[in-house]
Parts: structure tokens; sequence; C-alpha cells
């Protein structure tokens, strides 16, 4: 009997599990609340709470009252948002913005669980060239030029009644030429619009991946008006009386996420493509929260070598942009290192973003064409800055101790080609760096009389090189190209930069310029057998596959194609135009068209010989039964004259 008992009570309590009533865990719609929101849901369901989700509801406001409504009964919200909610002053110390909320959201039966460990504040963005060009470091110093600039906002930002746009254009006294607002779920695409230089200045979040993947510029918020953004569950009383184990469940993810880690699940997102629920598993597995996700092995990105110097340059972020649209579901990050080709030819990374030059290397016989890379598309182009001294050489041609880049760079082997054409000696004095901070140290010690430089344009150093000594100016770079040099160096075009469009400078300056491509290794002129025969192992990198180089190709839209002077890859080629096909490629097709252009002739003909009134035609011997006129027949009844 006992036993029976505890059966029954055994299955009565089962019953009740299943038909318990789920937590409804909701967020907004942003990658990195979608990504918490199923944090949250996979904790919970891991301590045997039941689920439903609405991931994605909407936007603040949306979540809010939804959770005001009992339709939802936590997701994840910001204290700076909540301030918004109620229409109180920003605050930027996250203690006291918790302490300004307890007492309203308690009147209003609702109630923040122990923050997740990160803020996530709005904060201004735009390019690293544009800040270093024209000194932008605050947002403050954005009001004399404002004029001049445009701003990108997510709809949600401009929606805002407090620290939204309204309030930042009022409180700063910024007066935009034009404001561009997309739908939240196009947040993301403001990135794009700001590296395409469609816009200049945009709104975005501290946890965005964007701003260190394309080497952006953040400016500082000079006065008080963004509160403090410290991230939540957000949940109710009558929540919490449906679901008292809520908060006991969701304990283990208070402080456990900081906003580096924030920032590499949304990259994870973006970029890979992986769904937001994937990416939440594999990150409470590797912080031991919850299970299902501990053998995921981490991401190993697609590296494209480049100057560290050109971290935030148009080329760059293009050639970036260009590889992720061409290689969706791969992770693809730029791996800063002083001589990319060398990273490129020893595996370390897939592809290099360079400058024509880096494509030829010096010989005892002069300057050769690398055959062991291609180019696989244009992102830009680089520009040959010569420094000098006020009281040095007034052009490059005129200098008798030239400091470049190390020896191998490609502003070394411009260099060399130099000294090997010019009319009098040059020497060459290659320096440890090839920034322009290191050449301008080289004119200012007196150990060169000019310095190279082959750099992006308005690139951040060049720019600040400028600016910090007075003494150090641009020289005519172009004049000595001539000749012997011009045929050495086929890569290179004569160009002129203004001071209207290149901060630092205070008179137009002749240079010369070269294309900076994507690169990738070129395959081998011949593959031979190896000593173990045709089973050998070929350990040489790769070159890419046809499909990717023009996926890429197609990812960089209109652009210039590469120059005749570079090994290009072979699939940027023209395709020739395909042979015609013969129309009937099969004997029987071949022979049933014969036999259909037969018929139709004999048909032809037999239509032609019918008569006009459908008799046959008669021939030269029928008897006509004709008139004399040749109309009518004649009546049968008409008397016929006797011949004679």
């Amino acid at each position: 009997m006992r036993g029976i008992t505890a059966l029954c009570l055994a299955a009565l309590l089962l019953l009740s599990a299943c038909t318990r009533t789920p937590v409804v865990v909701a967020s907004k719609d942003t990658v990195q609340d979608r990504i918490l929101g199923e944090m949250m849901a996979l904790t919970l369901e891991a301590r045997g709470l039941p689920v439903e989700r609405r991931i994605g509801l909407g936007d603040s406001a949306d979540a809010f009252q939804a959770l005001r409504a009992g339709d939802i009964d936590v997701y994840p919200e910001y204290s700076g948002t909540a301030l918004a909610l109620l229409d109180a002053p920003p605050e930027t110390d996250p203690g006291v913005v918790r302490a300004r909320l307890a007492a309203p959201f308690a009147a209003l039966g609702l109630e923040f669980l122990a923050p997740f460990g990160f803020e996530s504040r709005f904060v201004p963005v735009t390019r690293r060239a544009l800040a270093q060009g024209e000194r932008l470091a605050r947002v403050g110093d954005l009001a004399p030029i404002a004029g001049e600039l445009r701003l990108g906002v997510s709809r949600s930002f401009a929606e805002r009644p407090r620290d939204g746009l309204i309030g930042f254009l009022e409180q700063f006294g910024l007066d935009f030429r034009d404001v561009v607002v997309v739908g939240e779920e196009r947040r993301e695409s403001l990135y794009q619009m700001l590296v395409d230089e469609r816009i200049d200045v945009m709104i975005g979040f501290s946890t965005d991946p964007q701003i260190l993947d394309f080497g952006l510029a953040t400016l500082v918020v000079d006065m008080p008006f963004f509160p403090a953004y410290e991230a939540a569950p957000l949940t109710s009383d009558a929540a919490l009386s449906r679901h008292p184990g809520v908060p006991d469940a969701l304990a283990p993810l208070a402080g456990a996420i900081d906003a580096a880690t924030l920032r590499g699940l949304v990259r994870q997102v973006q970029v890979t493509g992986r769904t937001p629920r994937a990416v939440a598993a594999i990150a409470l597995a590797q912080l031991d929260i919850a299970g299902g996700g501990a053998a995921t092995p981490p991401e190993i990105p697609l590296a494209l070598a480049i100057d560290p110097l050109e971290l935030g340059s148009t080329p760059a972020n293009r050639a970036l942009d260009a590889v992720r649209t061409a290689m969706p579901g791969r992770a693809v990050a730029l791996a800063p290192t002083s001589r990319p080709l060398a990273a490129l030819a020893a595996g370390e990374t897939r592809m290099a973003v360079v400058p024509a030059a880096a494509h030829f290397r010096m010989t005892p016989g002069g300057a050769v064409r690398d055959e062991t890379v291609e180019a696989i598309g244009v992102v830009g182009r680089s520009v040959l800055y010569a420094f000098a001294a006020d009281e040095g050489p007034a052009r490059l041609g005129g200098a008798g101790v030239v400091a470049t880049g190390p020896e191998g760079s490609p502003s070394h082997l411009v260099a060399s080609v130099l000294a090997r054409h010019a009319e009098t000696a040059v020497m060459l004095a290659p320096q440890a760096e090839s920034g322009a901070a290191a050449v301008g140290a080289a004119i200012a010690d007196g150990a060169a009389d000019v310095g190279l430089v082959i750099a992006s344009r308005q690139r951040g150093d060049v720019v600040e090189a400028l600016r910090a000594d007075p003494s150090l100016r641009l020289v005519d770079a172009s004049a000595w190209w001539q000749g012997p040099a011009r045929l050495a160096l086929p890569f290179l075009a004569q160009a002129t930069l203004r001071p209207e469009t290149h901060p630092g400078l205070g008179r137009a300056v002749s240079v010369l310029s070269m294309q900076t491509v994507i690169t990738g290794p070129a395959p081998p002129e011949a593959a031979g057998l190896g000593r173990q025969g045709p089973i050998s192992f070929d350990m040489r990198v790769q070159p890419l596959t046809d499909t990717t180089v023009r996926a890429i190709d197609r990812a960089l839209g209109t652009r210039p194609d590469v120059g005749a002077s570079l090994r290009a890859a072979p699939a940027l080629a023209p395709r020739p135009p395909e042979a015609p096909t013969a129309r009937n490629p099969r004997p029987d097709q071949a022979l049933l068209t014969m036999g259909i252009f037969a018929y139709l002739a004999l048909a032809g003909w037999l239509l032609v010989r019918r008569g006009p009134g459908g008799s046959p035609r008669h021939g030269p011997g029928a008897r006509s039964t004709a008139g004399p006129s040749g109309g009518r027949p004649a009546s049968s009844s008409t008397p016929q004259t006797p011949e004679h």
C-alpha cells in the first residue's frame, strides 16, 4: 500500500512539474540583448525551470511595457535606459543610478537583479583619419565643423526623451549638415556607412566590436550627458511571485560578463554567423555555468596582415569588409605586423594589405617583381611622402642621405632605385621602423637629409609629424622619377596633395602614389616532384581559390583594375567569350530536323501545284473548258460551229 502511495505521489509531482508555467524570457532587438536573453534562458533551463522565449521583442519601450503588463517575466535592461524611461536626469555613477531607481521601480512593482558585470554606454564614434586630421578628441571639438559633417544614429536613440538625439545636439551645441536615422535592426549598418564615408560621426555602444575591428576613434563626452548603462536582468514582483526561484537561478550570471567578453560574443554573431543561442551556449560552458558547448573549439580568425600604422585607414577597413562579405561565416580580422608579406609567406596569415611597392624586391640587377605573391583586389592608394627640414633639400632628388624604413621595406626599395639612378651619390639610412616619427627623428638628428614614408593618404602618424614639428615639411617627391627610374618602378603615378584636403600642409606638394592591394600567395610556376616522389606533400602556402578571389572582387564593387605591372590573380583576368555550341550536337536530332524540313518543302510544293480554284494545274496536253476569252466555261447548249 505504501508503495502505491509513493508511486502516486511521484506521478503527481511529475504532472505538476510538466504543467508548471514557464518563465517568459524576453530581450530587445539588438545582437547583444539577444545574446544576454539567451544566456538567461539557458541558465534557467539548466536549473530545471521551463522557459518560453520572446527574444527580439522590440525596443526598450516595448520590453518595458510588456514587463509591466505581465506579458513577460524578465529581460536584460540597462540602468541608464531605465532612468530615461522614467524621464529622470542622467547620472554617470552606476551606484547612484541604482539608488535612484530603487524607490520608483519598487512603486511600479519592478526590480533589477544583480548586474551582469559590464556597462554598455552610448559613445560617439568617427574615423581615425578624420579625428587625427581635425584634432577631434572630445565631443565639443565637433562644434566648429559640425556643419560640414553627417551624423548617423539609430531610431531608438533618435526617440529617447532625455539622453537621445535632440538632447545630445542641444547639450553640445551641434548643428550637423545631415542626420541619418536607421531602424534598430539596421543599427550595425551605421559602421559600414562610417567606413564608406557616407557619414562622418555616429552614436554606437562602447561594447560594439566594430570600433576595434575598424580602428575607429571614440570621442570623450566632455560634459555630463550619457548616464551609466549597467546591464542587469529586470523583472517584476508579479513574475517573482510566480517564479520565486528566478533570482537564485540567475545568480551565476552576476558579475560574470565583462565588456571584453560581451564584445567577443557580439563579434561571433556578426562576423562568424553563429546564432545568439549558440554563442550564449558556448559562453556559458566556458564560464562553467551551463553545459552544452564546452567542447566547441575557439574560432580561429582568417587573418589579413597589415602594417600596424595602417589600422583604421580607409584601405584597411575596405579590405576587411570585402573579405568578410566574400567569406560569410568566417572570423576575419586584421593582424598588425611590421612585415606583412613575411607573415603571409610563413602561413601566419591568409592575405595581406600592402602598397604596390611591396610586390617588388631589390636584386643586384635592380627591382624585380616578386612572383610568389599576387594581387587580389585594389582597396585604395598609398602615397610616397618625402620629409625634409626647412633648411634641407627642396626635392627628393637633391638628397644626399635618405632615411627609409627597414631594409626590404617598400620605402627602402624605392630609395634603392633612387640611389641607383641618381645623378649624384645617394646614401641610404634605414631605420628600425617605417613610420613618419622614425624618419622625422633621423632628420632632426642630422642623420638624413630626406625621409621617405609610404602610407595611406592622411595617415595619422604623417599628419601628427607635420603638426608636431614646424620645421618639418613635405618636399617634391616626383621630379626624380624619370627615364630609367620610371621603367624600374612602373607601378608609381604622379599625384598632388593640397592643403585644402590634407591636414598639416601649407602648400600644394607633388608626390608619387601607388595602388594599395589585397595580396595573397601565388601558385608556383611549376609543380615538381619531391625526393619522395609524387606522393610528397607540398608544404608551401596555397593560393586562394578562384571562387574566393571572384567573391572578394565582387564585394569590392566598382574599383580600378589591378595595375599591369603587378601579378594579378588569374581569376581576375577577363574571361574569353565562350565558343558557340552546335545547334544540333546529336546525330538523331540532326536527322529529325532534316526530315521536318523535307516534309515542309514537299507540302509547299504540293500547294503551289494546285490552281486558283483548288483544282490541279493542267499539263500541256489537257483540254481546257474555258471559253474563247479564257473566262467562263462555254455553255453546253450553245451550238458549235463545225470545222471545215
